[in-house]
């Protein structure tokens, strides 16, 4: 991790992708929450619970387009609040779709990788509180908010707020953490070996394979699919030997 000022003079972390996927890993296996080939998908909820150190409020009053908050003030524990309509259509429905559930532990895993990341930055200095750009006017006793919006909430890095961009990726880190996606995309491949070589993303079995991972992980198909390409999980399979 290495800091550094932005233009506007407000501080800021750089964080390698190989380094965000080591705190992750490291978080998980800490908290003995490590997923296995058999059972990949990560107990998220129990992770910001109990071992995260932050209050965690999973019904708040927040507005219909902000999906979560990560709450900072120095000296005092950082809050997680999650959006009372998201957790109630995630845990409180019969049925819940994948898709309802995805966003719902995307949000959760977004929010603590703000945690995770970001703390540093409070813990470091308790009376240094305008640390962040758009923050800079507000008042002393202020906390800083993190607002996860429904259009930010994405594991795709297109720019924008680093702190986004860093929280996506150890969102991805945390709710399929690449060891044990990798192995599982092997596994899932083995059984249904792709018929044309080179694997394109738009060929069936690749499509299939998506909603097998979306399943297991318990995230949305698209963040599935970005798991699959950023790891560039199709190029492992560009080799002769998966011809069927």
């Amino acid at each position: 991790m290495r800091r550094y000022r932005a233009k506007d003079g407000s501080e800021c972390l750089w964080y390698g992708d190989n380094e965000i996927e080591e705190i992750a890993y490291s978080t998980l296996q800490v908290a003995g929450l490590f997923p296995s080939l058999d059972t990949p998908a990560v107990d998220i909820e129990t992770l910001i619970d109990v071992h995260l150190g932050v209050r965690f409020e999973q019904y708040a009053d927040l507005e219909p387009e902000v999906l979560g908050v990560t709450e900072f003030l120095a000296g005092e524990q950082p809050r997680i609040r999650i959006n009372q309509d998201l957790t109630g259509s995630a845990l409180d429905e019969d049925e819940t779709p994948l898709g309802v559930l995805g966003r719902w532990r995307a949000t959760l895993a977004h929010e603590a990788s703000h945690v995770l990341l970001h703390r540093t930055l409070f813990d470091r200095n308790k009376n240094q509180l305008s640390l962040f750009g758009e923050e800079e006017n507000a008042p002393a006793e202020a906390p800083r908010l993190l607002r996860s919006l429904k259009r930010d909430v994405s594991f795709a890095n297109r720019g924008g707020d680093w702190r986004e961009i860093q929280a996506n990726k150890g969102m991805a880190a945390l709710l399929m953490p690449k060891m044990v996606f990798l192995q599982v995309c092997d596994r899932e491949v083995a059984n249904r070996p792709f018929s044309v070589c080179p694997v394109r993303p738009d060929y069936p079995e690749v499509r299939a394979l998506v909603i097998r991972l979306s399943e297991l992980f318990q995230v949305s198909r698209q963040a599935a699919s970005i798991r699959v390409e950023t790891l560039d999980v199709l190029g492992r399979y560009n080799r002769p030997s998966l011809l069927a």
